[in-house]
């Protein structure tokens, strides 16, 4: 029953362990899915001159940009007597912490367009990889931290109930 009782305990420490690691890869996760569907937006806007709800109803609805960007800033935009900055704005708060400071400059220039946005898009994609570069060191850091927490957590247990 105590070898039962430890497996269990263990199991736990690492469905924690999981939890807490996906809770801290989601930035990471989102940065990229965004910073690839940035390239596509300032493809569609400065090129093919297509408009913005279009762009995120039609074009980007997949991934994890979609869900936490675009699909938003869709539903935003489709509201009456808002503007485009600031439904940008309003989309990129929703964002997990970093991000949404990182994309928010955007949202005045989308209006404007052209060879400006097209700068601004692809300034905003190289913060963005300096970043999720940064980011990604400091989670296998977390990572292992993490899971030392938990294993000893979980041993700390077992020893305490035996």
């Amino acid at each position: 029953m105590k070898l039962f009782g430890a497996v269990l305990i263990f199991l736990g420490a690492g469905g924690l362990y999981i939890l807490r690691r996906r809770e801290e890869l989601l930035p990471l996760r989102v940065g990229q899915a965004v910073a690839a569907d940035l390239a596509v937006l300032r493809w569609q806007v400065c090129v093919c001159r297509r408009p913005l709800p279009e762009i995120c109803t039609e074009i980007l609805t997949d991934g994890l940009g979609a869900a936490y960007l675009w699909g938003p800033l869709g539903q935003y935009l489709q509201e009456e007597d808002h503007t485009l900055p600031g439904c940008w704005v309003r989309a990129a708060e929703k964002l997990p912490v970093p991000l949404g400071r990182l994309l928010t400059p955007l949202g005045p220039l989308l209006p404007a367009g052209g060879e400006r946005l097209a700068d601004a898009v692809e300034e905003t994609r190289e913060e963005l990889s300096r970043f999720l570069r940064a980011e990604a060191e400091r989670q296998a850091d977390r990572s292992k931290i993490t899971a030392a927490v938990c294993l000893s957590g979980a041993c700390l247990m077992i020893l305490v109930l035996i």
